[in-house]
């Protein structure tokens, strides 16, 4: 797969950001003293079609985020909202709160939350595009924007919906990721830079150095690893792997894969794909993947039952040490475990020998249906959710980073656990729009728990991979 290193102001605002103020003491549990970036809606134009009367009355009630079209006129509006996050012990609260704040600032709208994993969202989207009941407001990824864009589930003019204000606070590199032909699919969110996350404390506690590669990760791995309790049981290990069959995984992998040298799948840029999986570089990644989360005891037994949830509770517990995922992660292992604030750190991906620094950035975002009734209302909600106030304290309920640039800096100024996120940024990557990424990252999956339940060879293993990746990037090609 072609890839495009994320050199862009984005990566700027994170490096200084860890440079400068990293450092500091502050937790997320504390607000940050920040202000939105938008202009008042007050003196706000009407790119949206209509006033700023209503965006004057939500300056007026203190939330200043740029409104551009009159809500409070509208008329009575209900738009049903499904965001993957709204099941999550720690975001599903507080988004329900920012809906609610929503709907007191404008009593003539209503806000139906509906919740999907964001595991069962591409079959569920497909359900309902081919019924004809998508929710007005849903969740989208890189992952399946170009099904998308093909099914024609989306508005075709959501930057004209959020108009130019907006869309110059966002990340350049995040609208870039959302974007297929020209065409915004979704209003990216989530900044989802992968880094490990790690007992700081027991690094420092041990003296051990950050690892830059997979061999140095494994003697960390090992010197993690031990019987704290003296009962001659391993209660400690250095780290821990999702190995579920399932897109958290999956995802997981393809980053890993990357550090290994190797693409899941490369574009051409003449309409056709090739897939990575018969090269030498993803046997090796699936090898060392592999070795890592069973073979080298030094990850918890039941590596294919272990999900994302697992992981961090592992974290959380004390039982594992390191794990690599985007940042929400620490939202996890802080609301599993609030003892462990001050006890993490994060730091860039390991790599093989020989291998560049690299990791994977994607995005999470929102989309408006192309069925929706108000899509103004509904793009003035989304500026609204994700305005730079919410989107700090959406950090502090989940640790997730956003792609607004000046909540972006602000995070990072008050938290040194996200500097490996940051580090991390400038080596970063982002993938052209490929339909059928979900099949090839399920095709990973189905090769690690082939070798691991079934006791399928490794050669075997990959072959079948490689022949089932060559045939999705076949069918995928004009």
């Amino acid at each position: 797969m072609r890839k495009k290193h994320l050199m862009t102001a984005a990566a700027a605002v994170l490096m200084a950001s860890m440079l400068s103020a990293c450092g500091g003491s502050g937790s997320t549990e504390t607000a940050a003293d920040t202000t939105a970036a938008d202009t008042s809606a007050a003196d706000a134009s009407t790119e949206a079609g209509g006033s700023a009367e209503g965006g004057s009355q939500a300056a007026a009630s203190g939330q200043d985020y740029g409104s551009t079209f009159d809500v409070a006129g509208a008329g009575e509006v209900t738009l049903d909202v499904m965001i993957t996050s709204l099941g999550d012990s720690d975001g599903g609260p507080y988004l329900r709160s920012v809906m609610e704040d929503y709907m007191a600032l404008y009593p003539n709208v209503t806000l139906n939350p509906v919740e999907c994993s964001m595991n069962d969202l591409y079959t569920t989207l497909i359900t309902q595009a081919t019924a004809g009941t998508l929710p007005d407001i849903f969740t989208m990824s890189e992952a399946y924007s170009a099904n998308c864009l093909e099914m024609g589930m989306a508005v075709d003019n959501l930057p004209e919906l959020l108009g130019e204000d907006y869309m110059n606070s966002l990340m350049p590199a995040a609208v870039e990721n959302a974007t297929i032909d020209g065409t915004l699919v979704y209003m990216p969110w989530q900044n989802n830079i992968t880094a490990m996350v790690y007992r700081k404390d027991l690094f420092e506690e041990k003296g051990i150095e950050i690892p830059t590669t997979w061999d140095e990760f494994l003697e960390a791995a090992k010197a993690l690893t031990e019987d704290t309790d003296g009962d001659g049981t391993i209660d400690r290990y250095g780290c821990v792997f999702a190995g579920q069959r399932n897109d958290s995984a999956e995802s997981r992998f393809q980053t890993f894969a990357l550090t290994y040298g190797c693409d899941l799948v490369t574009d051409n840029g003449d309409g056709t794909y090739t897939s990575g999986f018969g090269t030498e570089e993803f046997k090796n990644a699936m090898e060392s993947f592999i070795d890592l989360a069973v073979n080298e005891g030094v990850a918890p037994a039941g590596f294919v039952e272990t999900g994302y949830s697992e992981a961090y509770t592992m974290i959380a517990s004390g039982e594992a040490c390191m794990f690599f995922s985007p940042s929400n992660v620490l939202g996890g292992i802080y609301t599993a475990n609030p003892e462990m604030r001050g006890k993490m750190g994060s730091f860039p991906m390991p790599v093989a020998e020989g291998v560049d620094p690299v990791t994977s950035f994607s995005s999470v975002g929102m989309t408006i249906s192309n069925t929706c009734e108000n899509p103004e209302v509904a793009a003035d909600f989304l500026k609204y959710m994700t305005s730079v106030d919410i989107s700090v304290e959406w950090n502090e309920a989940t640790c997730r980073l956003p792609v607004v640039e000046e909540a972006l800096n602000a995070i990072c100024e008050k938290d040194e656990s996200y500097s490996g996120f940051a580090e991390a940024s400038d080596t970063a990557v982002i993938y052209p729009p490929f339909a059928g990424l979900a099949e090839m990252r399920d095709a990973c999956a189905e090769c690690w728990q082939s070798v691991v339940s079934e006791g399928v060879s490794l050669d075997e293993a990959v072959e079948r991979a490689a022949q089932t990746a060559e045939e999705v990037a076949a069918s995928y090609s004009n």
